[in-house]
């Protein structure tokens, strides 16, 4: 499945016509929550559903450039909210 022509920014080093989220989900959601918007994560979220971005959130943890990622992504995507 091709993704939207709005993540086209988020994929300035890789030919953006073959990134598919099939084969490429880990590397959409990465750049999704280190580079994105928030229409970024919430068509990921329709696609493959809030406690899948969570859960790759808190699995690479250690990768992202700022440890608040982890932090926003339990608030928006772990159903936790109060």
């Amino acid at each position: 499945m091709s993704l939207p022509k709005y993540f086209k920014s988020l994929f300035w080093f890789a030919d953006f016509d073959k990134v598919s989220l099939e084969k490429d989900r880990d590397l959409i959601l990465f750049q999704a929550l280190e580079k994105g918007r928030m229409e970024h994560l919430k068509y990921l979220e329709r696609k493959l559903g809030a406690r899948a971005i969570y859960n790759f959130a808190k699995q690479h943890a250690s990768k992202f450039s700022r440890k608040s990622i982890v932090s926003f992504a339990k608030v928006m995507f772990s159903g936790a909210r109060s």
